[in-house]
């Protein structure tokens, strides 16, 4: 930064103490510029913007490719200073938004230059940052003056989906069975039924499945369950996947000829990323599988959808399988049936999670307020939000790793 800039600093107010921000919420905030003598300006602005990038390489020396992709989502800009000579132009996909504005000359000293822009209401994807690909809404700002190098800085906000109460489907239970006919090294059957709560968990929340078991093969069986992450990234025709377990268990052994109902307990990170469905180049995705592992055959497994929702985003909890499930120690008499028929879970392995018809779209309208005031309850200089959710381990994924990419 110049000596003639002793200060350029960029700070906004949050508006809840998750400090996090959705579609239509307000960003108020200021620039602070302190300066030692006068200085002269050409341009002073400060934009918000949400984007989506991804980019991977695979292959080495001449046979090496980089694959990548860009989606802007908007793209708000209010000026402080602008160039006479630019001034009433239209700006190729950007919102321009009315503020105070300021002769192009500075006196020395500390100045205070309030903002204010509105989220648009689009079908926005969470912030993310994954192995290959991030999704970010940032605030920058960039001071140009003649003959001298652009001072600019910027922060990241924390952006999270709006829970608007139309994703029924996510609180529905989920029910499967799955049954298998041994042959070899074996004989008899087994069969499964695996009843989940419902579709969607916030972050930290415990995901409570019921199994219910027949063993009556001549085999001892045993539980085994796990939730899977799927992250993956597209550009163009190329797709680049990677999974991580984010719980994977053995249960106890269920001896031939017995009988188990089993209650599972998945307790969910904190800080686990949400699902992401409704961005062209980056997907999320959850499945649940609860299977038998069967020594020396295939393993009869049920799979759930799961989606992830940000932990302030809670679905109301289910009461449990109707007319209750209590385990019982084997061997029992034939397995208690659930009263009454659970639908069906949703065709295909991820069902849809937001409106297909509210597609993302650049430049679109925010609303104008002219001449903001500073918010009194400043936050300090200084202030950073907290990172995006975590990159999974790159260990998982099945193509080679890239760095992130840069702004």
């Amino acid at each position: 930064m110049s000596r003639s800039i002793k200060e350029l600093s960029l700070h906004y107010d949050p508006i809840n103490e998750s400090n996090t921000f959705t579609s239509g919420d307000f960003v108020e905030g200021r620039v602070v510029l302190e300066v030692t003598k006068e200085i002269k300006v050409d341009s002073f602005f400060v934009k918000l913007t949400g984007d989506a990038n991804v980019r991977w390489t695979e292959g080495s020396g001449d046979d090496e490719t980089t694959y990548s992709d860009h989606e802007r989502y908007f793209k708000l800009k209010q000026y402080f200073i602008q160039e006479s000579s630019k001034k009433g132009e239209s700006e190729k996909n950007t919102t321009l938004v009315n503020g105070e504005t300021y002769g192009p000359v500075i006196r020395p000293g500390s100045h205070v230059f309030p903002f204010r822009f509105q989220l648009p209401q689009q079908n926005m994807p969470p912030s993310f940052k994954g192995n290959h690909g991030w999704v970010k809404y940032v605030l920058t700002v960039k001071l140009s003056r003649p003959w001298k190098p652009t001072s600019t800085t910027y922060t990241e906000l924390i952006f999270v989906l709006r829970n608007d109460g139309t994703n029924d489907h996510l609180l529905q239970p989920q029910a499967g069975t799955q049954d298998k006919k041994m042959k070899l090294f074996g004989s008899g059957k087994m069969s499964m039924t695996v009843t989940s709560e419902k579709t969607g968990y916030m972050q930290g929340e415990t995901i409570r499945v019921f199994v219910d078991i027949n063993n009556s093969s001549s085999r001892d069986v045993k539980l085994k369950y796990s939730l899977k992450q799927q992250q993956t990234f597209i550009a163009g025709r190329s797709t680049n996947r990677g999974f991580k377990h984010i719980v994977k268990e053995t249960r106890d052994r269920i001896p031939s000829g017995e009988k188990s109902k089993f209650t599972v307990d998945m307790m969910l990170p904190r800080d686990l990323t949400v699902t992401i469905e409704n961005c062209r180049i980056i997907k999320v995705q959850y499945e649940l599988k609860i299977s038998l592992d069967v020594s020396f055959a295939s393993d009869p497994a049920v799979t759930f959808p799961v989606v992830i929702l940000p932990a302030d985003q809670q679905c109301p909890p289910w009461q449990g399988p109707p007319g209750g499930f209590q385990p019982y120690p084997p061997p029992q008499p034939s397995p208690v049936p659930y009263p009454g028929e659970l639908p069906p879970p949703p065709s295909g392995l991820y069902p849809s999670l937001y409106d297909p018809t509210v597609l993302p779209h650049p430049g679109a309208a925010a609303g104008v307020y002219p001449n903001p005031n500073p918010n009194p309850h400043a936050i300090q200089s200084g202030f950073h939000p907290a990172p995006s959710a975590p990159v999974y381990d790159p260990n998982q994924s099945t193509k080679e790793s890239s760095p992130n990419v840069p702004y």
